[in-house]
């Protein structure tokens, strides 16, 4: 398809509204990135971030993997190289979202429009910025297999967009990406690496291409880098296997959708009559701007530029004008794409090709392949990848660009990508999940384990400094073995303390307690017997502290209280203030760890998992 290096409309007034407009989408998108990355030293999360930094912090301290993901090994390094600073940790992780989520939609405009590679680069980092809705779920900005599931799948969408350029060293180059991103899928979730490979055989035979060899190279490459994993993590390929396995085996026991029986189901959108009311008239703005703005060119122009001037407005002021839900990150999309269809007669879907068909679609079932395994909505979890639903209206409007209207068809799309962007992110700066309201009005700054700072609300400074405090003054040291049952990952990460069994006990879920016993029973008894518990039995998804230590041939009377601590009440999380004990070995070591031995010889065969 030949390109152009003009904008597209005729007209030295309409090109120069086009740079204008292009212009304050360049500044929009700066301000949507340094406004992440400003807010990234803020918030802290009591509930599963400490789940991701325990994981990240030292992954090779776990046997088993509940649930079965490897991010932590991937994201252990940059976790080094930063020296443990959680703002500058999550800095290059929003940034690496950033910037793989523009050379995928910058390739996607390229391969499929009539655009100027100047042009291309401000609108798709506009489009980019919608990668930043990664991050609004728990305000979670910390590197986690959510955020790798994504930038894998956008390094296997890269691949495959550069395969079919011409040229043998672009096309090995894209090939070796393809099996790269393929590997890190796995390295997030197994799942998603499934889902993902059939989506690459789709892709080829949808486009009649002669990749086999290509695309078995990039699984061989895949694989290779999964082995040499296996050997970096230790115990090899059979290794590997069984923590794959026993992690599986756990999420079955865990419950509540967990299943293997639910990784393959379709879930309802959850649809309220509101979101579709948005979505319709951000949808039918969005086809009038397209579709009959060249006829109105001034007025479409103010239009967008009050709404650039809007989005930036919601991220300078914090307000939220309306609700917007994510959701609606594909309601709009899907809306546009059936409006689209009755343009001309259907012209747009009668000149569809393979490549915008194959990509179009590639783009829709994505979101749902990364939410694999996941017990949460699909339609939830597939709205953390909402650019790839606005990448596939991108590649299912293509034939507009034979029209010479290129940039004036994906203006509209990129301002209201930011628009939605600021809309959704804010909402999640307003009301993080497990934490205080309002996350701009923290002005606690708090000492971080590895040197880093992070400003938090008071409540939430107090109750970790409290804690961290108490604990040393009660004897508690840097690498102290902690079990712990009061569901408080973060609290553990912040005491530096090594969490043994998992990273996270998860509680709260029907078979938390038996994964908890099953996880500690690959410990050694020497490290059970020695470690201190974390107990909150007033607290909101706590374990059974009896029959956990009990797994080890413990009981209530073999621990004293060494510290008391009180966690503050948090909508939506804990939902009133209750106290937590910090509780300390009594027994002499050498009869504890007998007892321990004893009683993991009494156990049955099946309420075991195997060593790797």
């Amino acid at each position: 398809m030949p390109r152009e290096n003009q904008f597209a409309n005729v007209g030295p007034l309409s090109d120069s509204l086009d740079r204008t407009l292009a212009a304050m989408s360049a500044v929009t998108t700066a301000v949507l990135f340094a406004w992440l990355l400003y807010y990234s030293g803020y918030g802290l999360s009591l509930g599963n971030e400490g789940f991701h930094l325990n994981s990240i912090a030292n992954p090779f301290a776990y046997a088993i993997n509940v649930p079965p993901t490897l991010f932590g090994f991937l994201y252990h390094w940059p976790y080094q190289w930063v020296g443990g600073d959680i703002a500058a940790l999550r800095m290059a992780n929003v940034t690496l979202t950033m910037a793989l989520g523009w050379a995928l939609s910058f390739l996607t405009i390229r391969r499929l429009w009539t655009v100027d590679w100047p042009s291309a680069a401000v609108l798709s980092a506009g489009m980019a910025s919608l990668t930043l809705v990664a991050f609004y779920r728990c305000w979670l900005l910390t590197p986690s297999y959510f955020s790798l599931n994504i930038q894998s799948a956008s390094i296997v969408m890269i691949g495959l967009l550069l395969a079919d350029q011409r040229g043998r060293i672009r096309q090995v180059c894209a090939w070796i990406l393809v099996g790269i991103g393929g590997w890190c899928c796995f390295m997030a979730r197994p799942a998603t690496a499934a889902g993902s490979a059939l989506l690459v055989m789709f892709y080829v035979v949808v486009l009649g291409r002669k990749s086999l060899l290509p695309m078995l190279a990039a699984a061989l490459l895949a694989l290779a880098l999964l082995i040499g994993t296996a050997y970096l993590i230790g115990g090899g390929i059979a290794a590997l296997v069984t923590r794959m396995v026993n992690g599986i085996e756990g999420m079955a026991l865990m419950g509540d959708g967990h299943e293997m029986s639910r990784v393959l189901r379709i879930d309802w959108p959850p649809i309220t009559r509101s979101q579709l009311v948005i979505a319709f008239l951000a949808a039918t703005a969005l086809l009038l701007s397209i579709l009959v703005g060249t006829a109105h060119k001034f007025l479409t122009t103010l239009a967008l530029a009050a709404v650039l001037i809007a989005t930036i407005a919601i991220v300078l002021l914090g307000s939220e004008p309306i609700s917007v839900e994510p959701l609606t990150l594909f309601l709009v999309p899907a809306i546009t794409w059936l409006g689209v269809i009755f343009y001309r007669e259907g012209s747009v879907l009668r000149t569809q090709t393979p490549t915008s068909t194959a990509v179009a679609l590639a783009f829709l079932v994505l979101p749902h392949l990364l939410a694999l395994s996941s017990n949460v909505n699909y339609w939830e979890i597939g709205s953390l990848a909402a650019l790839f639903w606005m990448l596939a209206v991108v590649a299912f409007l293509c034939p507009l660009a034979k029209e010479r209207r290129s940039v004036a068809t994906l203006l509209p799309l990129t301002v209201l990508a930011q628009l939605l962007t600021a809309s959704i992110v804010n909402a999640g700066m307003l009301r993080p999940w497990a934490q205080m309201k309002n996350l701009r009005a923290y002005n606690a700054v708090t000492a971080m384990p590895g040197g880093g700072k992070l400003v938090l609300s008071q409540p939430v400074h107090d109750y970790l400094t409290q804690a961290a405090a108490e604990a040393r003054a009660a004897g508690f040291e840097f690498g102290t073995s902690v079990v712990d049952l009061s569901n408080s990952p973060t609290l553990l990460y912040v005491l530096e303390a090594r969490a043994l069994g998992q990273p996270w006990l998860i509680g709260g879920q029907p078979g938390s307690n038996e994964v908890a016993v099953k996880a500690l029973g690959l410990e050694n008894c020497a490290d059970l017997v020695k470690a201190w518990l974390l107990v909150a039995p007033d607290g909101p998804r706590h374990l059974d502290q009896a029959s956990v230590v009990a797994s080890f041939g413990a009981e209530r009377d073999d621990y004293i209280v060494a510290a008391t601590f009180e966690a503050p009440a948090i909508d939506g999380y804990y939902p009133k203030a209750h106290r937590r004990f910090l509780l300390k070995p009594a027994r002499p070591a050498g009869l504890a760890e007998q007892s321990c031995h004893d009683t993991r010889r009494q156990r049955p065969a099946d309420q075991k998992w195997s060593h790797s």
